[in-house]
C-alpha cells in the first residue's frame, strides 16, 4: 500500500521546500510522529544537488565491496554456510538503496556498521582496509552535512508533572 504521506513530502522536497515549510503546511495531530519521520529521513534538494557526486562515489565502493562479497561467497562457500555469507551483502543492497535515495537512516547505518566490520579479521587486510576507511569518512562527511542537527523537526518534549 502506498503512503501518501510519503508521496507528498517527497513532491514537496522535489520543488525545493524547507523541512520546515513541508512541517508547518502538513503537520496535524495524527500525521505527526510519521511526517517528522519522512522529513528528518531524507535529504533536502538542494543539499542532494551539492553532494550528489560524493553519494555516487560513496555508492559505488558500497556496491564494489558488495560485489566482492558475493563472489566470496559464491566461489568458495558451499551448502548452509553459504546462506549464512549471504547475510552481509544483502545488508549491504539494503544500505545501498537508501544511501542511492539521499536517506538519513542510510548514512548511519553504513557508518556504524562499517565501524563495526572491523572486528572481522578479512576486514582489515590492505584493500579491503581502505574501502572500509572511505565508506566510514564519506557516510559520517555527508550524514553531518545532509542532516545537520538544527535542520531536523525536533520530537516533541514531554513536561514532568510535579
Amino acid at each position: 500500500m502506498k503512503d501518501e504521506l510519503n508521496d507528498h513530502v517527497d513532491l514537496l522536497l522535489s520543488e525545493g521546500n524547507d523541512r520546515f515549510q513541508i512541517w508547518k503546511r502538513l503537520k496535524n495531530s495524527e500525521t505527526a510522529p510519521k511526517l517528522r519521520h519522512y522529513l528528518n529521513n531524507k535529504a533536502l534538494l538542494k543539499d542532494k544537488n551539492a553532494y550528489r557526486y560524493l553519494n555516487l562515489f560513496l555508492s559505488l565502493i558500497v556496491l564494489f565491496v558488495t560485489i566482492s562479497k558475493i563472489l566470496g561467497v559464491v566461489l568458495y562457500a558451499r551448502g548452509i554456510y553459504m546462506i549464512v555469507l549471504l547475510v552481509v551483502p544483502m545488508i549491504n543492497m539494503y544500505i545501498l538503496k537508501e544511501v542511492l535515495f539521499f536517506r538519513r537512516s542510510g548514512y548511519m547505518f553504513l557508518c556504524i556498521l562499517s565501524a563495526l566490520s572491523l572486528i572481522h579479521q578479512e576486514n582489515r587486510h590492505f584493500p579491503e582496509f581502505l574501502f572500509v576507511l572511505a565508506m566510514i569518512a564519506i557516510s559520517s562527511f555527508l550524514y553531518f552535512k545532509l542532516f545537520p542537527k538544527e535542520s531536523l523537526i525536533p520530537a516533541p518534549v514531554k513536561k514532568k508533572d510535579g
